[in-house]
């Protein structure tokens, strides 16, 4: 059968190198390519395919890159065993990181012995940004984006679990806006989404890069200030805050003059665990917002519920 016949394998093999949109390509025993698709080719910069015949990972990637690659090629090639779907990056200098998707597989000659490797690599950029996006989505709130509840949460437990009770001292501060539903009525909501997303860039410049700010719902934030000199240290941050939120601001050319509370828990004063501490944090705002505007309150050791020896400033 002529090699042009459509029908023939010589003919289907090279339409499918020559216009297929995946990275497709041969090595042998040594890990130097044999035969490579056009897109390939193009990808790396080569107008004829035939000029990257003999070169090996390294040569094409560098020796970081192509080192790692070559070692899980020989694996392949000793073991007999494919690798089906395997998701890699690689950074691109200043295009920024490339993804792909590739599955590997030996080649074996008439007896069964390998001889080589078949190799099929495919971008997948496009899909790992909109992975990536789902993510952020589903771990920040979108009106700030800060971190939401969820992730606010697995960060808080990930520094438990690396603390030991009373050897490291951590605290966190639930912040919550003073008559916010008085600016959503009086000027919108559009209004007060904008309030928001400026309260959360107020928090961030006014903490260490180190701490946490997350907005968990409503105008609730709560900021997990990780390793504490010393206990006082939370009410300084606090002081910090009221300060920092008391300049006055203008949105949409309307001046703002806005006022928050603040509750502060201590890790260990009170408690280990995720949820007692924000109750604990909760608790404080709750009792420092009865008291006026821009206070911040601590939690005292022990359960919430009483304000016994509660520390506080107006």
């Amino acid at each position: 059968m002529p090699a042009s016949d459509p029908l023939s394998e010589d003919f289907q093999f090279r339409a499918l190198m020559e216009n297929t949109e995946d990275s497709i390509y041969f090595k042998d025993r040594e890990c130097r390519l044999l035969r490579v698709s056009r897109h390939m080719a193009d990808n790396l910069g080569y107008f004829d395919a035939s000029e990257l015949i003999g070169k090996n990972d390294v040569d094409l990637f560098g020796e970081t890159f192509g080192q790692r690659t070559m070692m899980e090629d020989l694996r392949i090639m000793d073991s007999g065993e494919p690798i089906i779907g395997l998701v890699e990056s690689r950074q691109m200098g200043r295009a920024g990181t490339n993804w792909t998707l590739t599955t590997k597989v030996p080649l074996r000659d008439a007896d069964g012995a390998v001889i080589g490797l078949l190799g099929i690599t495919r971008e997948i950029n496009e899909l790992k940004q909109t992975e990536l996006n789902l993510q952020h989505l589903a771990t920040h709130d979108p009106l700030t984006g800060l971190p939401n509840r969820f992730l606010m949460t697995d960060r808080l437990n990930q520094t438990l679990a690396h603390y030991e009770r009373g050897k490291t001292i951590f605290a966190l501060l639930f912040v919550d806006i003073d008559d916010f539903k008085k600016i959503n009525d009086e000027r919108g909501h559009e209004f007060g989404d904008a309030v928001l997303q400026k309260l959360g860039d107020i928090l961030v410049n006014t903490v260490r890069a180190s701490d946490t700010v997350s907005r968990i719902g409503g105008d609730e934030f709560v900021i997990i200030l990780e390793t504490l000199g010393r206990r006082e240290d939370a009410g300084f941050v606090a002081d910090k805050i009221l300060r920092s939120v008391a300049k006055p601001f203008t949105i949409k050319r309307h001046k703002v003059n806005l006022a928050v509370s603040i509750g502060i828990s201590v890790h260990p004063d009170n408690g280990v665990d995720a949820e007692l501490l924000l109750r604990a944090a909760d608790y404080a705002m709750y009792l420092a917002k009865g008291q006026g505007k821009n206070r911040w309150l601590v939690c005292p050791e022990g359960l919430p519920g009483t304000t016994k020896n509660f520390r506080g400033v107006g």
